[in-house]
């Protein structure tokens, strides 16, 4: 006699094989509970189950009040990033010339913008943005349109600090300074931290605009390796350490830019207590710490030491444009504060405005939970496709958030020629050599995730499969 199947059981080979055959692409909304009890004629407790054991196999996974969606494609260990390398010597830094190509390209609708850490018009909250500002001049007149005293307007300096308990900050208003965006955040860190030939810590790969502005400060760097699951090396610092005094070491604990990883507690405990060991000032960025794909939202580092000047901004969660960031300068606020009141002492007051409305209505998480899904739906097309198109050299990475993909190809890859024939294609990306201050990890590359995945954006992917077999070595 044929074994019968548990009901449930037969679900799951059902599903199992419509997500293998493609049918739910990774990255995708799985249809919920309800539905599929409806469509199947079986019971809610019947199909919980067979997703439970779904989600058991990898094939789907639950994210907190968005539902099930489909899980992205376990990567082979040979397919995944390696870590960047051992810690270097002290360095000083030159600028890399096809930087400024891709910056001027990135407003051309035609282009294809891969090169752009930037949230898409479909991520931007458009409607109630527009609802919100025109309540403000409605409230504010013309007074919208007044400077705004350097340390920022006190009600989006209110929201903040309520904003700022959920990730271990206790500030008040007046322990944060608001900034016009994430990075002149960093360039008052580290201007009130380190002067001309001091020694400042460094990610590898590290965020270029970082690298951008340890250059014109003049400032010396050692690069620290950074694993592609658990962010910067700890040990490495620590050894750097042994050798070396730093005044400040910058650092992305939370879906590092640009190659993902999500410092876990127990390296940020690491990381803070070495600081007090060595007295040396941590400069956290953490712009893209609200955008965790599970929709749990990872505690700073701040919350483990008083030596952290925190940054952060709206650029990469509600809008890039209306340039609104802040700083938690902790014991530096008073020279932060000079500072600012120096280097750009008015900020952007109806934006301001706007953002600490936007806040206060009680929509963000709301918003946060809708982009969420969609930056990890994106990611995870995006993903799939390169690795579907791309030789079977290419390894990727699998962000737990944020929206950036880090490529490695073997070594002898040339990215800097690969991104010129790119652009010449019409087709950005962003190449290794600018996430290095050694000018190094030319076999690497950036893919920006942050914009709707479509028909035009799987044919640039493609191409790019095509283009890369060129720039192999032999």
């Amino acid at each position: 006699m044929a074994t019968v199947l548990p009901l449930y059981q037969e679900l799951v080979s059902k599903l199992a094989a419509l997500i293998r055959a493609g049918t739910f692409p990774a990255g995708s909304r799985f249809p919920s509970v309800r539905h599929t009890s409806r469509e199947h004629r079986v019971s809610v407790s019947t199909v919980t189950e067979a997703y439970r054991r779904l989600e058991d196999e990898g094939l789907i996974e639950a994210r907190p009040r968005s539902g099930y969606f489909v899980a992205p494609p376990k990567i082979a260990a040979d397919r995944f990033p390696t870590t960047a390398g051992r810690a270097s010597k002290p360095i000083r830094l030159s600028r890399a010339s096809i930087f400024e190509e891709l910056m001027d390209r990135a407003g051309d609708p035609g282009f294809v913008p891969f090169a752009t850490a930037a949230p898409g018009d479909g991520i931007v909250p458009h409607a109630k943005l527009s609802m919100i500002t025109r309540e403000v001049l409605r409230k504010h007149g013309a007074a919208a349109y007044r400077y705004t005293p350097p340390q920022g307007r006190r009600e989006l300096r209110a929201a903040l600090s309520r904003r700022l308990f959920d990730v271990g900050l206790n500030v008040v208003p007046d322990e944060i300074v608001t900034t016009q965006g994430g990075t002149e955040g960093l360039l008052l860190a580290l201007r009130a931290t380190a002067k001309a030939g001091d020694l400042v810590a460094v990610e590898s790969p590290s965020y270029f605009g970082t690298l951008h502005l340890v250059r014109d400060l003049g400032l010396r760097v050692i690069e620290i390796p950074v694993d592609p699951r658990t962010g910067m090396v700890v040990a490495a610092l620590a050894g750097v350490l042994k050798k070396h005094r730093i005044a400040a070491c910058v650092v992305q604990p939370h879906f590092q830019n640009p190659i993902g990883a999500l410092m876990p507690d127990s390296n940020k405990r690491e990381l803070a207590a070495l600081a007090e060991e060595h007295d040396f000032t941590l400069i956290e960025d953490d712009v893209y710490g609200d955008l965790s794909h599970d929709g749990h939202r990872p505690q700073s580092i701040a919350a483990h030491s008083s030596r952290v000047i925190y940054c952060g901004s709206v650029s990469k969660t509600i809008a890039p444009g209306l340039r609104v960031g802040w700083v938690v300068p902790g014991n530096h606020l008073a020279e932060i504060r000079r500072l600012k009141g120096i280097q750009a002492p008015w900020n952007g007051t109806l934006s301001e405005l706007v953002i600490a409305g936007f806040l206060d209505a009680g929509g963000y998480d709301r918003h946060l939970r809708r982009i969420r899904g969609l930056y990890a739906e994106q990611c995870a097309k995006m993903r799939a496709a390169v690795l579907g198109h791309f030789p079977d050299c290419a390894r990727v990475n699998q962000p737990a958030g944020g929206f950036v993909l880090w490529v490695e190809m073997p070594a002898g890859f040339d990215s800097r020629a690969f991104t010129t024939a790119a652009l010449e294609k019409g087709i950005g990306i962003s190449p290794g050599p600018i996430f290095s201050a050694s000018g190094g990890l030319n076999h690497c590359f950036r893919l920006s995730c942050g914009f709707a995945f479509e028909s035009r954006t799987l044919d640039a992917i493609a191409t790019l499969g095509k283009l890369a077999r060129h720039f192999l070595p032999d």
